[in-house]
């Protein structure tokens, strides 16, 4: 049903026109369907007003093109990854990663929880004590991808790279 103005000889005047029903669509959306957007949703008054737009008023919209404001720059610039072996490729070349998976895989098998119970060395780089950890990421604890940035740093720090770490592993089983 629709409501057309009609302008007569002394005033203005509205008319109901009745439109024809729908006819059924094989669309399995009704939202897509060519005559929903056609069908007014209330009936108009002759001021021209919806009767229903003070009752049920629609929500706002709070979401913005902004970032929030609580995300720190530095979270933002630091991609994601799938695993601490998937940065730990991204960041060395072949010949470091293969140095540094080894090494890894001796200490925890690339285990963020691993935990030796006579030292207390925790993580996949298994730093002692575990705490050092943190000042590659406050979510060290359960952060593989954290305890990685932290081995390598030590790595490069200690021996110079991760395959002259895995050269003094081969030959004190430590590092």
């Amino acid at each position: 049903m629709a409501l057309i103005p009609v302008a007569s000889n002394s005033r203005r005047e509205v008319v109901e026109v009745v439109a024809p029903a729908p006819t059924p669509t094989a669309s399995t959306s009704p939202s897509r369907s060519p005559l929903a957007s056609k069908t007014p949703k209330h009936k108009k008054t002759e001021t021209g007003k919806n009767p229903k737009a003070n009752t049920s008023p629609r929500p706002k919209h709070t979401r913005s093109a902004a970032p929030r404001a609580s995300r720190s720059k530095k979270a933002a610039m630091r991609p994601s990854y799938a695993s601490p072996r998937a940065y730990a490729k991204s960041v060395l070349s072949p010949a470091q990663y293969a140095c540094a998976d080894a090494v890894f895989t001796h200490e925890s098998a690339w285990n963020p929880y691993a935990t030796n119970p006579s030292s207390g060395a925790y993580g996949i780089a298994q730093a002692l004590p575990a705490s050092k950890y943190a000042s590659a990421g406050s979510d060290w604890r359960t952060n593989g991808v954290t305890q990685v940035r932290w081995g390598l740093s030590y790595m490069d720090q200690r021996y110079g790279s991760p395959c002259a770490a895995w050269a003094f592993w081969q030959s004190h089983y430590w590092y």
